[in-house]
């Protein structure tokens, strides 16, 4: 009698547990590494949001103001009228904004730096943007620079 061709039933459960421990790895590995992007993107989007703030000052040749809120976990341009650009990073990045202060306000004059006579500080302030062990941090100098 000849043998037939194909898998044992022993052969095709190693294969599968060898796949799903492959598998779990992966996915663990990719957990890990969602935190720290989460952190990195809210970084870049608060520094953009702070490029639009100057950017926006210098083409309407008007204060525009960069609130930080810590507790609220957002961040929004105002024009002294109307509010135009709102980040929430708890409900867009589900990141955690800290700093020194509960609030933070940023504002850039016409020529595209911070008038520190408007600013709510008078220092470098450290920003930072948590999920869980992963954190990114952005200084914030008293005429506007950022600092990564």
């Amino acid at each position: 009698m000849g043998r037939r061709a194909g898998f044992t039933l022993v052969e095709l459960v190693i294969a599968l547990l060898i796949g799903s421990i492959l598998t779990s790895i992966a996915l663990s590995s990719y957990g890990n590494a969602r935190g720290g992007f989460a952190v990195r993107g809210a970084r870049t989007t608060f520094a953009t949001l702070h490029a639009r703030a100057r950017a926006q000052a210098i083409e309407a040749g008007s204060m525009m103001r960069l609130f930080v809120d810590m507790k609220g976990d957002s961040a929004f341009i105002w024009d002294g009228t109307k509010n135009l650009e709102t980040i929430h990073f708890a409900d867009e990045f589900h990141v955690d904004l800290r700093g020194s202060d509960g609030s933070m306000r940023i504002c850039m004059n016409s020529r595209g730096y911070a008038d520190t006579g408007c600013n709510s500080f008078s220092s470098t302030v450290s920003l930072q943007f948590w999920q869980n062990a992963d954190s990114a941090s952005v200084n914030v100098m008293p005429l506007g620079q950022l600092v990564y």
